[in-house]
């Protein structure tokens, strides 16, 4: 019985180091994006101060590209270009901005040196535009607090767009519940709108 569990504690160790050296620097994790996808999400785990996880993937000059990292404490994230130039700052949203180099890029994350410390999982999530295409400034969305969604779907196409990729399969029934609308409500920095199926 004792033999069993060492040799699963060995297993156990060995899979992690196993998961820690395939986010390293030179052997970072490739973000890959869906055919048509246009958002790519990856996890990872940081074990403490000292401790970084790298994440690549291939993009092209013209893209506008957002890198958001979302985890349970501080972290601070870099997009390191293929030149090798760098960009970042704490996270949440780290890069909001065109690229103007095709190649692999490199994602670092690691804890932020300002906050308390911390160890867990974070995910990045990586949206990929077409060149010249960006995401809906959402200071220009909230004009339509107080209107109905339909007028915002109309007017600014992208919106409907991107729920169209983000919900993937989910979108016919997303948009047969929006028959009925109720005004566009704000809540701090969040835009909210509701609606149901028409009452037959």
């Amino acid at each position: 019985m004792r033999l069993n569990r060492l040799i699963a504690l060995i297993l156990a160790i060995c899979t992690a180091s196993i998961c820690a050296l395939a986010q390293t620097k030179n052997a970072p994790r490739r973000i890959t994006f869906a055919r048509g996808a246009t958002v790519a999400r990856a996890t990872g785990y940081l074990r403490g101060a000292h401790d970084e996880a790298w994440f690549a993937l291939r993009l092209s000059a013209g893209q506008h590209i957002r890198v958001e990292i979302n985890a349970r404490g501080a972290t601070r994230g870099v997009l390191v270009f293929p030149s090798g130039k760098q960009d970042g700052q704490p996270g949440g949203v780290i890069f909001d901005d065109n690229i103007d180099e095709t190649g692999d890029y490199k994602i670092r994350v690691t804890e932020s040196s300002m906050a308390d410390a911390w160890r867990g999982s974070f995910t990045v999530s990586v949206e990929a535009l077409p060149r010249g295409q960006t995401s809906p400034d959402t200071s220009d969305l909230e004009r339509y607090v107080g209107k109905y969604p339909s007028e915002l779907f109309h007017n600014v196409p992208a919106v409907k767009t991107r729920l169209r990729q983000l919900l993937g399969a989910n979108y016919a029934a997303f948009n047969e519940r929006m028959q009925v609308e109720t005004p566009i409500e704000k809540d701090n920095d969040t835009l909210i709108m509701r609606g149901c199926l028409a009452h037959s």
